[in-house]
C-alpha cells in the first residue's frame, strides 16, 4: 500500500480530557501510596486530573463499607461454584476479540468494564454511574475497539483499584521505573502476599457471582505468567 494511502487510513481516537480513567476506581489508601511510592511527580498539567483522584479515591474508600453494610450478610454466602475459564495470551494477540466472542454465551458471564473500574462498590452503584456514558470514550484508543461500561474487561484493573500490587500500576506513572514487576508472575511474593493477591481475587469472582450466577469468563494478559498460580 502506497505511503499516502497508509496515512488516509490511520484513525485518531484521542482520550477526552474529561474521561474517568481506570485509576478512578482506586481506595484512597492505595493511591497515596502510588503517589509517595513515585515521589508525587506529577505533571503540572495532570494536576487537575491527580486532584480528581485523590478525591474520588475517599468516595470510593466512603462506599466499599457501604456496600459491605447493606449486603454483607448476602455476600457472605455466595460461593463460586464453577471453575472460571482463563483465556490466556500475550497483549495485542487478539485475546479481547476472544474474550468479546466467548461471552456472547448466554452461559457464561463476565466482568464488565464498570465492575473493574468500581470493584469496591459496583453492586450499590453500577445503576447511577454507568447511566454516565460520556465518561467513557466510546472507541479505544490504542485500536479503536469499541468500549462500554457494560463489554468485557481485564479484572487486572479490578485488583489494582482494590489495592493489590500491579505492573498494570506502571501507566498511571510511565515515566517512572516498572511498578511491581514481581507481581507479574507473583513466583518471588512472600506467601503471606500471595495469599493477599489469591484473596482479592476470589473476593471480586463471588461479587460477581452475586449479581450474575453463571461461569465467569476471565481475560488479562499477565495471567499467561501466572499458569502455575492460577491452577
Amino acid at each position: 500500500m502506497p505511503e499516502e494511502d497508509r496515512k488516509k487510513k490511520v484513525v485518531t481516537n484521542p482520550y477526552p480530557f474529561f474521561a474517568a480513567r481506570f485509576w478512578h476506581g482506586m481506595l484512597a489508601g492505595p493511591w497515596f501510596r502510588l503517589l509517595a511510592k513515585n515521589r508525587f511527580r506529577i505533571h503540572p498539567l495532570q494536576i487537575p486530573l491527580a486532584c480528581t483522584l485523590s478525591s474520588v479515591s475517599l468516595l470510593n474508600s466512603t462506599l466499599r463499607p457501604l456496600q459491605q453494610a447493606i449486603l454483607g450478610r448476602k455476600l457472605a454466602k455466595v460461593q463460586v461454584k464453577d471453575a472460571p475459564i482463563f483465556i490466556v495470551g500475550h497483549w495485542r494477540s487478539g485475546t479481547t476479540l476472544l474474550h468479546e466472542l466467548m461471552v456472547l454465551d448466554q452461559r457464561y458471564t463476565f466482568p464488565s468494564t464498570y465492575e473493574c473500574f468500581a470493584p469496591n462498590h459496583f453492586l450499590i452503584s453500577a445503576w447511577l454511574v454507568t447511566r454516565m456514558r460520556f465518561l467513557i470514550p466510546s472507541r479505544r484508543p490504542m485500536d479503536n475497539m469499541i468500549t462500554g461500561w457494560e463489554r468485557p474487561q481485564e479484572e487486572e484493573f479490578a485488583l489494582c483499584n482494590m489495592g493489590i500490587p500491579s505492573p498494570y500500576l506502571t501507566m498511571v506513572f510511565p515515566n517512572e521505573p516498572p511498578q511491581y514487576p514481581e507481581y507479574l508472575d507473583l513466583e518471588s511474593l512472600s506467601p503471606e502476599a500471595r495469599r493477599q493477591w489469591q484473596q482479592a481475587l476470589v473476593w471480586f469472582l463471588s461479587r460477581l457471582t452475586f449479581r450474575r450466577p453463571k461461569r465467569i469468563i476471565l481475560k488479562s494478559p499477565p495471567h499467561l505468567a501466572r499458569i502455575k498460580a492460577i491452577l
